[in-house]
């Protein structure tokens, strides 16, 4: 049993265009459209460094999930995609027995979890060579990604199209994705491989980093990094900060972006992949987290709710 940061909120509203019609049309859209590029380059090239790009575009899209409040038939998604940190299933067993087998591939990879981003990665970084049968394999998770892709999408270009959201609700569906992605962040990707976590005390492991085999955990770590920056950072369209800075509260989006800017300079400071001494990266996304859940919410009147739910 794990504390997960779950959270009830309920955000005044402010008097101009809705935030969260502005973020799904700047940030959420644009930011799976990238996704989608990225993994039709790699469906082409099946190449190690296509795949880099697409672990970064796919984690700002996750990291701002948005299309699961707006429409709860996708709320499940994003876990078809990528399933780290939920599950203890080892897909590297299944993915062996589906390479030695001469059987249809889609009939071999007929769960979700064969079909995820993680499983691509292992497909592509576990030797130097790709067989055909490696390939066949690897067509059927492309597709797979690229329908849940394309869902997401869908429910974003539906909800541009549509009637406004009560601000009241887009306001608190940001809020909730903000602080259980900043939460996420600090404990699973950071934490975990670095022992700082509750379940990993003082045993830190590499292995445990989300993209072990690729090398690419801290490359993820820098991508949430930079969805948060689009959502609370200076930009030319109105985000969050926007309606917070409009709503009173620039002293608490200014500490949010300062502890951001340390993340980044924390991370930044580390070998590459390797959580040996990342205390202070731990350390300033805990700042960061909190930054959000207990400065810019209170200042925000925002009620807030944790609830205990089960975990991995």
């Amino acid at each position: 049993m794990r504390k997960i940061v779950l959270l009830l909120v309920f955000v005044i509203s402010f008097a101009f265009s809705n935030t969260l019609t502005n973020i799904v049309k700047n940030i959420s859209l644009p930011n799976v459209n990238n996704a989608i590029e990225d993994l039709n380059n790699l469906k082409k090239s099946y190449s190690k460094d296509d795949f880099k790009k697409l672990v970064k575009s796919w984690k700002k899209v996750q990291a701002v999930y948005l299309a699961g409040t707006i429409n709860e038939d996708y709320i499940d998604t994003p876990r078809y995609v990528d399933i780290f940190h939920y599950g203890n299933e080892d897909i590297t067993v299944q993915l062996n027995r589906a390479i030695k087998s001469t059987d249809d591939a889609k009939i071999e990879l007929f769960r979700n979890s064969t079909k995820s981003i993680n499983a691509v990665e292992y497909m592509l970084f576990k030797d130097e060579t790709l067989s055909k049968r490696d390939k066949e394999l690897l067509d059927v998770m492309f597709e797979a990604i690229s329908s849940h892709l394309n869902d997401i999408k869908n429910v974003y270009s539906n909800f541009l199209k549509g009637e406004e959201r009560d601000e009241k609700w887009g306001n608190a569906a940001i809020i909730n994705i903000l602080i259980d992605s900043t939460y996420k962040l600090k404990e699973w990707r950071v934490g975990d491989p670095a022992g700082y976590s509750r379940k990993y005390k003082d045993n830190p492991d590499n292995k445990r980093g989300e993209y072990y085999l690729s090398k690419q955990s801290f490359a993820a770590i820098k991508a949430i990094l930079d969805a948060h920056n689009q959502i609370i950072g200076e930009q030319k369209y109105k985000n969050f900060a926007t309606m917070a800075i409009d709503g009173g509260a620039k002293k608490q989006v200014l500490e949010v972006r300062k502890v951001l800017d340390e993340s980044y300079k924390e991370l930044a400071k580390l070998k590459k992949d390797d959580f040996t001494n990342a205390k202070a990266l731990f350390e300033a996304l805990s700042k960061f987290h909190n930054a959000y859940y207990l400065s810019l919410i209170e200042e925000l009147s925002v009620t807030a709710k944790i609830l205990d739910a089960d975990g991995d």
